[in-house]
């Protein structure tokens, strides 16, 4: 996407690190208008959804009047934005416009911009009689950048084709990086990096990108993505039935959250791990509410700590307290929504919006819950069983030894627990005996690998997937498969694509 205005979370992070500030200016982005969300696109950095109206834009100039005041009249905050070495207050102005504006605009300003800039300096003492000349025309200056669209967009200024392509210059690229990998501006070195001619070439690009996925940053957006792709803010509507559970406190979709982001992390960087193990792995973190679900004994409290769980009950993300409470009912387990999850999230295979006026599961009248599920939703001739015989429910009742905070459970309504399907991935029927298996039939499936791939590249991109990415998706999508590929290697695959330091040919101008 050639403009692409930052995120609301991309701003915050952006003013805090250009600013130099000690606290992210989190108070001022809760003024600005949410953001609307992408109809079937996963995440919320879809540029085609970020645009900026009338309400936006009046936040956006309050924001940048407060932020300049803040650091304008605070010989600290300002002392750390100041270049050294100059003398007179216009050479001073002249230095700050040029060192600030590369930051800003992440990229070297122009002549042109350079003296527009210093107009806006020299209006300061106009503006603000009351400060000094210097400060005050700081102050013009700080409020024009971070009104600036060059800085609430990062633009893409490159036009001149090469092969159907248009390259990006470094600069352009060291934006891309940073906002896909941390959300925020370039640092020093990404500049630097950009300067010297380091991100022409591939290797450039990927010696930088390795070196920010060691980065504290990198774990934020890491997690911003499995949040999206695992759905875990549907884990806060988890709300299960105190009579049926009495042992579950409130804290459980918090507690899930946690474990989610616990799990996630070790896999990626304390493991080194592929997408695989999110799917296989028994190891997890648990606190005590967490442990007694799992069926753990010893000693838990209220702090999290590392265990493995039963490998005969558990593996994996999917075996996890989160998915299975967030896809259920308050009594119940839901093998519609558990299976319309695998297939949207983790087959890339969209399920359409139901019929309206869909009647609600009858009662159970001694029956497990997936003879319900199936009588309901099954029926030959009817509208519902051509997805949900074939799509939906071969996928969910896998699940169905999880009750619906996530125990796990051998009878259901007094009769044994049937978790034996045949769910379709990757295009091939699959036999599986229950969650178990689904979870090494998913992690050995191609296509599971593929979506898994599909979704970095839209999140790293801010776009949708093209028609130009299916040779990087498919080719990732199977040395991951092949367990060649742990997620960091890939992170750094699809940051190093042609379509990622090229805009694609239909955004040629």
């Amino acid at each position: 996407m050639r403009v692409a205005r930052l995120t609301h979370a991309q701003w915050v992070a952006s003013v805090k690190d250009l600013l130099k500030l000690d606290a992210a200016p989190t108070t001022l982005a809760q003024s600005f208008r949410a953001d609307p969300s992408q109809s079937g696109f996963l995440f919320d950095n879809d540029a085609r959804a970020l645009s900026v109206d009338e309400a936006l834009w009046g936040a956006y100039q309050r924001a940048a009047a407060d932020l300049a005041g803040q650091v304008a009249t605070d010989a600290t905050k300002l002392g750390k934005l100041l270049p050294a070495g100059s003398t007179t207050d216009e050479t001073r102005a002249k230095a700050f416009v040029e060192s600030f504006g590369l930051r800003a605009l992440r990229r070297p300003l122009t002549a042109d911009e350079v003296e527009a800039y210093l107009v806006l300096y020299r209006q300061g003492p106009k503006a603000y009689p009351t400060m000094a000349a210097f400060q005050g025309g700081l102050r013009m200056v700080l409020e024009g950048f971070l009104q600036s669209p060059l800085f609430l967009y990062r633009v893409e200024r490159s036009t001149q084709a090469a092969d159907g392509k248009v390259p990006l210059d470094a600069f352009e690229v060291a934006s891309r990086l940073s906002y896909s990998l941390w959300n925020s501006m370039p640092d020093d070195a990404l500049f630097a990096a950009a300067r010297e001619g380091l991100l022409a070439k591939r290797e450039g690009v990927a010696a930088e990108a390795r070196r920010m996925m060691a980065d504290p940053r990198a774990r934020d957006v890491v997690d911003a993505y499995h949040q999206a792709v695992f759905d875990v803010p549907r884990y806060a509507s988890i709300r299960p039935n105190t009579t049926r559970f009495p042992n579950v406190t409130a804290k459980l979709s918090e507690s899930a959250a946690k474990e989610n982001t616990l799990f996630v992390q070790d896999v990626v960087f304390g493991r080194k791990g592929r997408f695989a193990d999110l799917l296989t792995s028994r190891d997890t973190f648990v606190n005590d509410e967490l442990a007694r679900i799992y069926g753990l004994t010893g000693t838990f409290t209220a702090d999290f700590v590392p265990v493995a769980l039963d490998g005969a009950q558990r593996r994996g993300v999917l075996t996890q307290v989160g998915f299975l409470a967030s896809h259920a009912t308050s009594v119940d387990p839901d093998p519609i929504h558990r299976g319309v999850f695998l297939s949207e999230h983790l087959l890339c295979q969209k399920i359409g919006a139901p019929p309206a006026n869909i009647p609600a599961l009858p009662a159970p009248n001694g029956r497990t819950n997936r003879e319900v599920v199936s009588s309901h939703t099954e029926a030959p001739g009817t509208v519902c069983a051509s997805c949900h015989a074939t799509l939906i429910n071969p996928l969910g009742f896998p699940f169905e030894n999880f009750d619906a905070v996530g125990g796990y459970r051998t009878t259901d309504n007094g009769h044994p627990v049937d978790a034996a399907s045949t769910p379709g991935i990757g295009g091939q029927k699959v036999s599986v005996k229950d969650a178990l298996d689904m979870a090494d039939a998913l992690a050995n499936a191609q296509a599971v690998h593929e979506c898994y791939a599909r979704h970095w590249v839209e999140f790293l991109s801010g776009r949708p997937v093209a028609e130009e990415d299916g040779a990087l998706v498919a080719r990732l999508g199977k040395l991951s498969q092949a367990g060649q590929l742990p997620i960091v290697d890939l992170v750094v695959e699809v940051v190093t694509g042609v379509g990622f330091v090229n805009r694609h040919p239909e955004e040629l101008p």
